[in-house]
């Protein structure tokens, strides 16, 4: 079982693209996490415009994280809007996120597995809300290699959590819900324990990145350097 890291999610154009180099120069186990949707490009917080994307480079370490009609349609197996707003950028992107926003979507597994192999150098997740794993182990079953992002953000108290168990069958297992930097350091013993069957395993953090200042939506760097330093202490003190 290896730690990946932090998937710090929601990156927009509020951030500074040379404090995003910075923080990834000194911390390689950081991934940032751009929103990828068409109907929300560049207008709304978390889903940045291609041309901002443009100024980022792969060295950064950057996942795609679809959601709405753009994860919709990709589940479908049709990438086509996908790729007309977000070509140019595509390259830019190691992992594919596919973010459910209701666990009713559609899927079409032959057309998703196309998609697939389209992209053999991008790994795949899929983010599993009410812990339906049926697309997962359907992309398992033919050989697909995936990963799971647990997304635990309802239901549950942040001190209570149950974080599901991390699964071989699966190429890694993220945890995702309610985590912070006020909160990551008592989070992390629960589910470095739901971790220990999973062949890797990461956290991202979301929500608690943004904040109002003078009324406007930031994403907020100095909170995801306060994570790294909750994580660091973390590992520092972990005892086997």
């Amino acid at each position: 079982m290896s730690f990946l890291g932090v998937t710090f999610a929601g990156i927009d154009e509020t951030a500074d693209v040379e404090r995003l180099r910075e923080i990834r120069s000194h911390y390689f186990t950081v991934e940032w996490g751009l929103g990828l949707a068409v109907e929300h490009q560049g207008r709304a917080a978390g889903f940045p415009s291609v041309e901002w994307i443009c100024k980022l480079a792969p060295e950064l370490n950057l996942s795609a994280q679809l959601w709405g009609k753009t994860a919709a349609e990709f589940l479908q197996g049709d990438d086509t809007e996908l790729i007309a707003h977000y070509g140019d950028v595509w390259s830019l992107f190691r992992r594919i996120q596919i973010n459910s926003t209701d666990g009713t979507d559609r899927v079409d597994l032959p057309g998703l597995t196309h998609l697939l192999e389209k992209n053999p150098d991008k790994q795949i997740i899929l983010r599993i809300r009410d812990r339906n794993l049926e697309v997962a182990d359907a992309l398992a079953a033919q050989g697909i290699s995936c990963s799971t992002l647990f997304d635990e953000s309802e239901g549950q108290e942040s001190a209570q959590k149950k974080w599901p168990k991390g699964l071989k069958r699966f190429a890694g297992c993220g945890y995702a819900g309610g985590l912070g930097p006020d909160n990551i350091y008592k989070q992390l013993t629960p589910i470095l324990n739901a971790a220990q069957s999973a062949e890797r395993w990461w956290v991202e953090i979301d929500s608690s990145l943004h904040a109002k200042e003078h009324d406007q939506d930031l994403f907020s760097l100095v909170s995801c350097k306060r994570a790294i330093r909750e994580i660091d202490s973390f590992f520092l003190d972990y005892t086997i």
